[in-house]
């Protein structure tokens, strides 16, 4: 018959002879000292608690310090050898109590992404039903051809270019205006007598200016005058970008006889965005599913379009930016119901 008892240090099972009741051994698993339990003795009478004299009981000595994993343990000459088994899973309460905690945490968080999805639904809900709604009709007015034409003229001294440089530039202009001619539009940049640099805009073969009046639509105007300076951040950045690469391409030209800038592209980023504002740097109208951009707006509540001749109906809507965004969330249907003979 074997002896079982716990290490009372590492907990790992041993299971001895007989034979080795009442000796000292060291545990195979920690190599701490320990003395074999006597199973046979427990059964002795104990003397009586009266007649027994008291002996002071003498201060708990420190328990051994189990020397490390990496260290053989040495057994005492003579002690029979000790079988180890794994030590016994033992339940911990902690453990039980962290779980539940958990538990309890999860539930919380599943309770309030629940409530948090169930308001946005509804602040969603009544967002869409009453709150702002930037779409509905608005009218417009084709511009006659002889008053069709927008002219702007450009700051380039906050560009970041030296002044030689801006006025070679601007010289070159006056004495060779350059212009950007296509079937959507005509764009002229010249330098004017009187100095200083200028773009001119007018419709192309192929398309008409007209005039959307977006004062029709009272929410649309309190857009305007609250996201105004907010839209025009963006045209503004690049327009000064894109001002302060014309100059120094068209100097470098100059000087070196090279070739000449890319006017299709300075049409776009200096003399379109010159022209803008805010609200029509992120329009576009649409017709039979066509794009078609805005190129002016004034400070009396009109975009300024160019469309094919002929249109009576189109769309207004955001145009998709660099970054896939659109940043006007509107959508209006717009007719043309009469031409102005002069620009407003």
């Amino acid at each position: 018959m074997a002896i079982q008892f716990d290490c009372p240090f590492c907990t790992s099972t041993l299971k001895v002879p007989d034979s080795t009741a009442g000796k000292q051994g060291d545990c195979p698993r920690c190599g701490t000292k320990l003395v074999i339990p006597n199973p046979f003795a427990a059964g002795t009478a104990a003397p009586a608690a009266d007649t027994a004299p008291v002996t002071p009981v003498p201060p708990p000595e420190d328990a051994p310090t189990p020397p490390p994993a990496s260290q053989a343990a040495e057994q005492i000459p003579g002690a029979p050898p000790v079988d180890v088994t794994a030590p016994r899973p033992r339940s911990s309460v902690t453990a039980q109590y962290l779980r539940k905690r958990r538990r309890s945490n999860m539930g919380g968080i599943i309770l309030f992404l629940f409530f948090f999805s169930a308001m946005a639904g509804v602040g969603g809900y009544f967002y869409w039903t009453y709150g702002l709604r930037l779409e509905g009709n608005l009218v417009a007015a084709r511009i006659s051809s002889d008053a069709a034409k927008l002219e702007q003229r450009l700051n380039p001294e906050s560009a970041g270019v030296s002044e030689e440089v801006i006025k070679t530039v601007n010289q070159n202009l006056l004495e060779t205006p350059r212009r950007v001619q296509s079937d959507l539009m005509d764009m002229l940049f010249y330098g004017p007598e009187k100095g200083g640099l200028e773009v001119r805009l007018k419709p192309g073969t192929d398309t008409q200016l007209v005039r959307v009046d977006l004062t029709g639509d009272p929410a649309l105007m309190d857009y305007i005058s609250k996201n105004g300076a907010q839209l025009d951040q963006p045209r503004v950045a690049e327009l000064q970008a894109a001002l302060k690469n014309f100059y120094t391409d068209w100097n470098a030209m100059i000087q070196n006889q090279g070739v000449l800038p890319d006017l299709l592209h300075y049409r776009n980023t200096v003399g379109l965005n010159s022209l803008l504002g805010g609200l029509g740097y992120h329009m576009e109208a649409r017709v039979n599913h066509k794009i078609y951009p805005c190129v002016h707006e004034d400070s009396n509540g009109g975009l300024y379009f160019l469309v094919p001749k002929g249109t009576l109906q189109f769309n207004i809507q955001g145009r998709e930016m660099e970054n896939g965004w659109k940043t006007f969330p509107g959508k209006y249907e717009v007719q043309v119901t009469q031409e102005y003979q002069s620009q407003p």
